[in-house]
């Protein structure tokens, strides 16, 4: 079999965008976990970057070590705030002492790990 023809999807996936990551990501982000609740401990040193999907924006970053955890649940007090930044409007309606997300809300997590001179 022809090795072009092997490797034609793998360039038809690159150039569509399905293997990167989003453009303000740094390169080499790998996509590790999503939803409302996210709970990720890292493998190796690097950098947990929260992003929220539909927007595009950054939520949160933390640097991280082998073993440290990342948690993240949008219904926790301290993550008000910067979701209140995030969707509020002036006239948004909060539901109890939390924000009413909009149902297009997607929350991606992604890790970017520390390079090595080696790499």
């Amino acid at each position: 079999m022809n090795i072009r023809l092997l490797c034609l999807p793998l360039v038809c996936a690159m150039l569509s965008g399905c293997v990167s990551a989003p453009s303000n990501l740094p390169r080499g982000s790998r996509l590790v976990g999503g939803g409302l609740e996210i709970e990720y401990s890292a493998p190796e040193n690097g950098t947990a970057i929260l992003r929220e999907r539909s927007t595009g924006k950054i939520v949160a970053t933390q640097s991280l070590e082998p073993g440290d955890d990342f948690d993240f649940t949008v219904t926790r007090q301290e993550n008000a705030e910067v979701l209140r930044s995030l969707f509020a409007t002036t006239n948004a309606p909060d539901i109890g002492q939390f924000l009413a997300l909009p149902t297009n809300a997607c929350f991606e997590l992604y890790f970017v790990p520390v390079k090595t001179k080696a790499e």
